[in-house]
């Protein structure tokens, strides 16, 4: 019995049924269980292996994860895009697999082991780290490869990408609070090396300058990427906000969200006495009160053309798309 000839049985797609009987957490767990009992009285098997073999496909694509991941609850906007991708996804048929960033074991990582064995069809790169020898790897086995979100210093040149343009983010941030020349001007950002941080600094840097302002380096201030670590933040610089009007651009949406509560706390008006702009747009931005004003990454426009341009190349269509998308401002009840 074909899984087709078994999903029509039971009165089921056949996507369904080689998601069930993987055990996958698309399907709910009392569909699962319901074709797995159907399963054993047909005594019908799914012979994935077999149907690999045929195809020479996995069904499966890769989603590579930044070096700075660090978990869904602080890197909300990665857990925002995994959803976005999982869903899109879904209605290629495919599962995903995601990958982190890990130092190497047995002089392979975990990278270079799945391209040999080859255990996806694509991969969709979310991590600018990318080096010279890990692009070898990815032409010598003629992975096909998207690249989504951010770019890092270095594009290659046959590569395809969809990148926000995060530096003019943060330029149109800086355009907008530089207007308030009565406002002192603050960025709060991630510690470490981070090229992505330093790209939305240098375009906040650029937009305030083009409207007369600027930013000293004690005006930038760094935390780690949480919401409790950019409440501490503001919490321990109370200083350079009590007192003065305060306009503060935040390298995301997480730590814009955690000086938000921070400023709630100590009793200063938003947005008449600090206001906040964020980046990214994450959901939560538009559920907390009050809602933060952000640059709209556009996520809904980039995730289904990236898969599906992954989708093409796995099936062999070689064009090439190479674009950058610009954010665009939200304001929201954080600005004025």
């Amino acid at each position: 019995m074909t899984s087709r000839d078994f999903a029509k049985l039971i009165g089921v797609s056949q996507s369904t049924v080689s998601r069930a009987m993987n055990n996958s957490d698309l399907v709910p767990e009392e569909k699962r269980r319901y074709i797995h009992q159907k399963a054993r009285e047909f005594g019908f098997v799914l012979n994935s292996h077999a149907k690999s073999l045929r195809t020479q496909r996995t069904g499966t694509i890769g989603i590579l994860f930044p070096a700075h991941f660090v978990g869904m609850s602080a890197n909300m906007m990665l857990a925002y895009l995994y959803d976005c991708i999982q869903k899109e996804m879904h209605g290629y048929d495919y599962d995903i697999m995601v990958v982190y960033y890990q130092a190497e074991s047995e002089n392979f990582s975990s990278f270079e082991r799945i391209l040999r064995t080859r255990k996806v069809d694509g991969f969709l790169v979310m991590r600018m780290e990318l080096s010279d020898a890990e692009m070898r790897l990815i032409e010598e086995y003629r992975v096909p490869c998207v690249f989504l979100m951010s770019a890092g210093a270095k594009i290659w040149p046959n590569s395809n990408y969809l990148f926000s343009n995060n530096e003019a983010g943060g330029r149109s941030a800086g355009r907008y609070l530089g207007q308030f020349s009565d406002y002192q001007k603050l960025f709060v950002t991630v510690r470490g090396d981070r090229e992505d941080a330093e790209n939305r600094l240098r375009g906040y840097r650029a937009g305030l300058r083009e409207q007369g302002s600027t930013l000293r380096e004690e005006d930038v201030l760094y935390c780690d990427l949480s919401i409790d670590a950019a409440y501490d933040c503001v919490m321990n610089h109370r200083d350079r906000f009590d007192g003065k009007k305060t306009a503060v651009c935040a390298y995301g949406d997480v730590l814009g969200i955690g000086i938000v509560q921070a400023c709630r706390n100590l009793g200063y008006d938003i947005p008449g006495q600090v206001q906040i702009i964020g980046m990214d747009d994450i959901p939560l931005a538009r559920q907390i009160h009050p809602t933060l004003s952000t640059m709209h990454v556009a996520v809904e426009e980039m995730v289904p053309r990236s898969c599906k341009l992954l989708i093409d190349r796995i099936n062999g269509e070689e064009k090439q798309v190479q674009e950058w998308i610009e954010p665009r401002l939200m304001l929201r009840e954080t600005t004025l």
